[in-house]
């Protein structure tokens, strides 16, 4: 990383100096990149109201000049258990840190999440387009993305010069289903478009580990939980997460399985499977699990989150699908000037099984193939299609790379193709 910094900051140096001798008007009516990134490149910070302005409210964005007045609480910094719930109950007002045209301020020393998991690729952005305004936009992944769709809005507003240019958006992960809201509505202010490892029908993980009161279902859950006292009702109460959730193709596609035989079972999923079908072939043929049809899960999912909030949740789901239907296609598949970059071969959850413990108690489990990037499945990523099921014309606009869901932010490959897509 150390290398790559180094090297990146070098040419940067050259380009950005290159870049100032253009004039002023030129470069405000230069086509703006902006950046989305998913949740974990969303920082959060807390801070006084007194301090934010009417814009920097309704952006969602506080300048550089407040950062000394706000607080980081992605991971909590103090032991309170009850300051720390607090904070990050979904009723508060946390921000993003954004500093605007990112031309002008070093990459490495700005915020841009937890670890700068952006840096890499917001830096190739700025080698490749040093005569392009290029923002990072910061939001609070705890609430709705139709909320944090507005909130785009606004922002893109106040940078293409009263709709006299368009933008081109750059999304990872959640950024992509917050780009999907957006373009539904409003895609004529768009020019080019690119996904990476977007969640678009959905993720069985988000269901699973939330439902047991976790964020990201690993290692920094049981931190979170255990060291710092989150509560599983502040983590419930996260709209965007809901959003995650496995959509009805999702689960036609993956089927839940419900565990008839659990010595069976625990054997075979122990073992590694390519695709989910070899997976299910032996289930069946030993007879240790059965398909659960769709209506089913969905019913259990009902059941967890109440009608109300459920309905909210398929309601939000239809909105960017082309016939706001939840079992339609994403409305921008068959967008023009758009990119898909998805991630393969790394193991990931694709569904998912019930079962009763020695308490006749149903719980869920996870069932993992190498259909994914680890996170996003690649079946939600590809929007409800195989890859050598799709039409000719819909292939050519997904780039496909072995890797994972972190890691496509810092693989040149897929840095490549997003600069050359770009490019005019």
């Amino acid at each position: 990383m150390t290398l790559i910094k180094n090297l990146l900051d070098k040419v940067g140096e050259t380009e950005q100096a290159s870049s100032q001798k253009k004039s002023t008007k030129a470069e405000g009516y230069k086509r703006p990149i902006i950046f989305i990134p998913g949740i974990t490149g969303s920082e959060l910070f807390s801070i006084d109201e007194k301090y934010v302005d009417d814009f920097e409210r309704s952006t969602g964005m506080i300048s550089k000049d407040k950062e000394g007045f706000a607080k980081r609480i992605w991971i909590p910094l103090v032991n309170d258990v009850g300051e720390i719930n607090q904070e990050l109950n979904i009723n508060n007002e946390l921000y993003g840190l954004q500093e605007g045209d990112l031309r002008n301020s070093r990459i490495f020393d700005r915020h841009t999440g937890p670890a700068s998991a952006n840096a890499v690729l917001l830096n190739a952005l700025l080698l490749k387009f040093p005569d392009r305004p290029i923002y990072q936009f910061s939001y609070d992944w705890r609430k709705t993305n139709t909320l944090t769709c507005k909130k785009l809005d606004s922002f893109i507003k106040s940078i293409n010069h009263g709709g006299k240019v368009k933008v081109d958006i750059v999304a990872h992960s959640m950024g992509g289903i917050v780009s999907a809201h957006y373009l539904r509505e409003h895609d004529k202010r768009v020019e080019k478009y690119v996904s990476l490892c977007t969640p678009y029908e959905g993720a069985p993980h988000a269901y699973n580990q939330m439902s047991s009161g976790n964020i990201f279902g690993n290692f920094k859950d049981i931190v979170l939980e255990k060291l710092f006292g989150v509560e599983k009702d502040v983590v419930y109460a996260y709209d965007g997460l809901v959003e995650l959730y496995p959509t009805t193709k999702m689960l036609k596609a993956y089927p839940y399985q419900w565990v008839k035989d659990k010595k069976a079972f625990d054997k075979l999923v122990s073992k590694k499977y390519k695709n989910y079908e070899d997976l299910i072939t032996q289930l069946h043929d030993l007879n240790a699990a059965e398909d659960i049809k769709p209506s089913k899960v969905q019913k259990e999912i009902k059941n967890y989150l109440g009608f109300t909030r459920y309905e909210e949740f398929l309601r939000k789901a239809k909105n960017y699908r082309k016939y706001k239907s939840f079992l339609h296609n994403v409305s921008l598949l068959n967008r023009p000037k758009s990119m898909f970059i998805v991630a393969d071969g790394t193991q990931t959850q694709v569904s998912g099984c019930y079962m009763k413990d020695e308490n006749d108690k149903i719980i869920t489990r996870e069932l993992v193939t190498k259909e994914g990037d680890g996170l996003v499945p690649l079946y939600s990523a590809c929007m409800g299609y195989k890859l050598d099921e799709m039409p000719k014309e819909l292939r050519k606009k997904f780039k496909v790379f072995k890797g994972t869901h972190p890691g496509m932010l810092m693989d040149l490959r897929a840095l490549d193709s997003v600069c050359k897509f770009l490019k005019d």
